[in-house]
């Protein structure tokens, strides 16, 4: 079940948070006290758990709180499993695809909403639930001959219907067993037990709970495929020494401080510790036996380590790291760090608290976050990460954002940060930016995040053309700056300037144009909007995928003109990258050069145009070298990098030693200027001065 949409209400600080969309893989980016964690702790009151306390009420909305007001309420889409085991449990029932999940101010219990749906209230005895179970059940005993009735015990099926299978199963084993002891002597007695007892429907799986339609289905609900909200906010540190005596004492729970497990003059808490041991699945118990044992203990830690390791450098950017967990005398467990080199050497082997506290932050935060989440055996649940990469370098924070994918396939995870390097999804309803209104001190949410303050929008902005925040916030220097083309990777960037210079064609040349690199492809919508309502004469070129043609559709959406998205051609023909304007032999000379002394070791052969047949037919050539280097991924040619070849080919340009690119080649890239300028043109015998005016906002 994933979240698509929400509203928050009278919550803290938040009065009416609007209708929120919201996606698989969500950031809230605000400044600080906007509102960004209050929004995470609200969702949790959607966790059938959860109670609301008065405190966390809005103050300033008392009146409003008088009558009963929905104070969260999420729109959930159900998966296709859901969608069955509903269908399965109630044939009859049209088939639900979608639930509202609201918490009001006066009821406990999380309540359901379902579109479009009628839903019975009256008691209905053709429910099989647990209810009309007993009904069944103890309208057989009232049948039973005297004698054998006042011997049965009934307590069961007087109380409410068990928590598991387990306890149903063994309730019923018991009294199965009863029953067959006092009506031995009665054999069409049992043997009619016996068929009721071993009825299909009559098995705990298939029982509701709930005498209607409506209580039936709000319980299986429940119970069975209830959305739970995981939140996470405590970042607990781990230390280099662990105290294995004070550590079990605190398993035990009879430790001489909760959670705390003092040796020397650090500590760790007995949490961190269990994650750290549960990521190596070491066993403390199995430990104990080996521990006076040398070469057992060194081999059962020398697995563990290597399983911690593992489980730890996906996450771990920068140089690999190796941890091993050493036993000392004292019963002391000691983390040891070390960095393992591209080459394989190890360097800086050492406890982990003689490390800087950043690296020890970090440690801990990629330890603690992933055996909490392995731990849950987190499935289709919905993340609540409040400032996830706090403290962390840049290269770190993208090391948590593979996490944060990772967990994404199987889960949807919400998260609260400042940071551009955590942002890596621009789509709407992915990045969602939280304000505050500072004179009723009450936050807004922005679906449409482009339009929120720029202030606000600084890391976003940083994110989506990082070095070129401070121009496009100046509406001055937008309204007088020459025409912008916004490309998809900085790839195309330096392409068309460096071909610029290489043509020497006065009749074509760039200078009236401003190149702008896009961070990836799904950031060009939204700085192809920054730029255009900053007063920029805006065009976006892009490759000819269906990708590209989605983000044209959207520009469409967003009053671009047509003319104003150029795609890549060649002689009517679409092509899918800017490398394709370079005949494939020219383009596999800088392609040689470079991995022919990059890769030496690794037994590369030069790659001539036949070896392109044959690989990824409906792809350029960037396509076909990819498939290329796949093959030889066991070779450990890694992976192609083409930004690299246009930088050898960026400079040899600079340096007037392209003497590899034919003319054929700068025909091609002439035929791409043409293009642009032509379309430029069209823009401006068609735009009017109304037309711009249209999209600059007022200055405040």
């Amino acid at each position: 079940m994933r979240l698509r949409k929400f509203r928050v209400r009278a919550y803290r600080c938040i009065h009416d948070s609007g209708e929120i969309n919201v996606g698989d893989l969500a950031a809230f980016v605000g400044r600080n006290e906007s509102g960004k964690t209050t929004i995470l702790q609200a969702l949790t009151l959607l966790n059938r758990d959860e109670s609301v306390s008065e405190l966390d009420l809005c103050d300033e909305m008392d009146e409003d709180l008088k009558d009963e007001m929905r104070l969260v309420e999420g729109s959930f889409e159900l998966n296709t499993t859901e969608t069955e085991m509903i269908r399965e449990r109630f044939p009859n029932l049209p088939e639900i695809r979608e639930i509202t999940l609201y918490r009001t101010n006066k009821t406990d219990r999380v309540q359901y909403e379902f579109a479009n749906i009628s839903l019975s209230e009256s008691r209905s005895k053709d429910l099989n639930s647990w209810e009309n179970f007993v009904r069944r059940i103890t309208a057989f005993i009232d049948t039973l001959p005297n004698h054998l009735r006042i011997q049965i015990h009934t307590a069961f099926f007087e109380g409410q219907a068990p928590e598991s299978r387990e306890a149903f199963d063994r309730e019923m084993a018991e009294f199965n067993n009863h029953f067959h002891m006092i009506a031995i002597q009665e054999p069409a007695v049992v043997s009619e037990w016996v068929r009721i007892y071993q009825r299909q429907e009559n098995q705990f799986s298939n029982l509701l709970s709930g005498e209607s339609e409506r209580a039936a289905l709000y319980n299986f609900i429940e119970m069975e495929i209830h959305p739970r909200f995981v939140y996470f906010s405590d970042y607990k540190k781990i230390y280099g020494n662990i105290n294995l005596n004070e550590y079990v004492r605190e398993e035990e729970g009879t430790g001489a401080g909760r959670n705390s497990i003092e040796y020397v003059e650090e500590f760790d808490k007995a949490e961190t510790v269990r994650n750290l041991f549960y990521l190596a699945e070491l066993d403390i118990n199995e430990l104990e036996d080996v521990k006076d044992s040398p070469s057992k203990c060194i081999k059962l830690l020398n697995t563990a380590s290597n399983r911690l390791t593992s489980r730890l450098n996906p996450a771990w950017k920068g140089d690999p790291i190796r941890v091993d967990l050493r036993y000392n005398p004292g019963n002391i467990m000691s983390v040891v760090i070390s960095d393992v080199h591209m080459d394989g050497i190890v360097t800086n082997t050492g406890l982990l608290n003689r490390r800087a506290e950043g690296f020890k932050w970090t440690f801990s935060f990629i330890v603690n976050f992933a055996a909490e989440t392995q731990r849950a055996e987190l499935k289709e649940a919905i993340l609540l990460l409040d400032e996830p990469a706090r403290n962390l370098h840049p290269t770190q924070q993208m090391g948590i954002s593979d996490l944060l994918r990772n967990l994404a396939g199987s889960n949807q995870v919400l998260y609260a940060t400042h940071s551009p390097f955590m942002i890596f999804d621009y789509t709407p309803g992915n990045l969602l930016v939280v304000e505050l209104d500072r004179r009723r001190h009450l936050s807004r949410i922005f679906y449409d995040y482009w339009n929120a303050d720029d202030k606000t929008l600084t890391p976003i902005l940083y994110g989506l053309a990082r070095g070129h925040v401070e121009s496009m916030v100046d509406r001055e220097i937008g309204t007088n700056s020459r025409p912008v083309i916004i490309v998809e990777t900085i790839s195309d960037s330096m392409y068309l300037n460096a071909f610029d210079r290489f043509l020497r064609d006065p009749n074509i040349s760039m200078n009236p144009l401003n190149i702008i690199p896009a961070y990836n492809k799904n950031s060009v919508l939204p700085l192809a909007i920054f730029y255009r309502n900053h007063g920029y004469n805006t065009f976006i070129l892009l490759d000819n995928t269906d990708e590209s043609h989605q983000i044209y559709e959207h520009l469409l959406k967003n009053e671009f003109l047509p003319v104003q998205t150029i795609f890549f051609e060649l002689e009517g023909q679409k092509i899918e990258s800017m490398e394709d304007y370079i005949l494939p032999e020219d383009y596999l000379h800088p392609v040689n050069q470079t991995y022919e002394i990059k890769l030496r070791r690794e037994g590369y052969t030069s790659i001539g145009p036949g070896d392109l047949d044959g690989k990824a037919e409906c792809g350029g050539i960037l396509a076909r070298l990819d498939d290329i280097w796949k093959d030889h991924v066991d070779d450990r040619w890694g992976r192609f990098d083409n930004e690299e070849i246009t930088r050898y080919i960026c400079e040899k340009i600079t340096f007037d030693d392209a003497d590899f690119l034919t003319d054929k080649t700068r025909d091609r890239f002439r035929s791409l200027y043409r293009l642009m300028a032509e379309r430029i043109r069209q823009y401006q015998n068609v735009i009017t001065k109304a037309d711009l005016e249209r999209f600059r906002r007022k200055k405040m």
